[in-house]
């Protein structure tokens, strides 16, 4: 075991695992943060490397039973985690990774198997909104996701942490221009592409799969921004535009329980 005790709060080793408050939602480092026993395991039992752990001493005999031998266990006091992460840290284990870079979106252009399923997200900002997406999103065998890029980072810390570590196990694609990649994806009759929104002249989300095509088409549904949904564009290039019928006067909802509900059609309707 690679066990090292640290009490030097400038040690190089520590940086990773500096000021996480202020992380870096954008996807522009090469490392990411995981948090707390639960995804601390998951990403020790996922594709992605583990550069290091960082735990105080109650939960070193636990995280040396599942790290590889050679993966540094950095052992600090619970004083110096606070002082280092940079604020009141109770549960004494955190985890840097390493990233695996995003597919390309147009890989998925050659899918054609009609059953799969996929979750597509434009400028979603809410880090637990992402996190509940995923986890929703996992729960239901979905284990694809893409997003533009001004969507928030799918392995921040707390998305990690909301996602439950679910988004260790997708497979994450970069949409760096979903308008054309939805224009090409209908010229080639490739994904069903499914735009959630609130337009009146939408179709009710329990009457997408009488479509001719959705049977025979894999599914692709796209979230849009919290406040602002997805854009006209985008809409218009989907195969169909659907919403949630709502009652009591209440017009919008959260975006991901309106995921959670989209996502749960679209399978019901696979199964039956």
């Amino acid at each position: 075991m690679n066990i090292i005790p640290l009490s030097d709060p400038s040690d190089p080793r520590l940086d990773p695992y500096r000021d996480l408050k202020s992380e870096d939602v954008r996807r522009r480092g090469d490392l990411f943060i995981a948090e707390g026993k639960l995804v601390v395991q998951r990403l020790l039992a996922s594709d992605y490397e583990t550069v290091s752990i960082l735990a105080e001493p109650k939960r070193v005999d636990w995280v040396a039973q599942l790290v590889k031998p050679e993966t540094p266990i950095l052992i600090v006091s619970a004083e110096l985690i606070q002082e280092v992460a940079g604020f009141n840290f109770h549960r004494g284990l955190l985890a840097c990774g390493r990233r695996i870079a995003f597919e390309s979106s147009l890989r998925l252009l050659e899918e054609t198997e009609p059953s799969q399923i996929a979750l597509a997200t434009v400028s979603v900002n809410d880090l637990e909104n992402l996190g509940s997406l995923i986890r929703t999103a996992a729960a239901f065998g979905i284990d694809r996701l893409i997003l533009n890029r001004q969507s928030v980072d799918p392995l921040c810390r707390r998305v990690l942490r909301v996602s439950m570590g679910a988004a260790l196990k997708m497979r994450f694609y970069d949409w760096e221009s979903p308008d054309q990649w939805l224009q090409e994806n209908e010229r080639k009759c490739a994904w069903f592409t499914v735009a959630t929104t609130l337009s009146d002249d939408s179709v009710s989300m329990g009457q997408v799969t009488g479509h001719p095509d959705f049977a025979s088409r894999p599914k692709l549904i796209l979230m849009g921004n919290e406040g602002d949904g997805l854009p006209a564009s985008i809409q218009a290039a989907c195969t169909v535009r659907a919403q949630i019928p709502m009652a009591l006067g209440i017009d919008s909802l959260n975006v991901s329980v309106a995921g959670a509900i989209a996502i749960y059609e679209l399978i019901r309707a696979r199964s039956v």
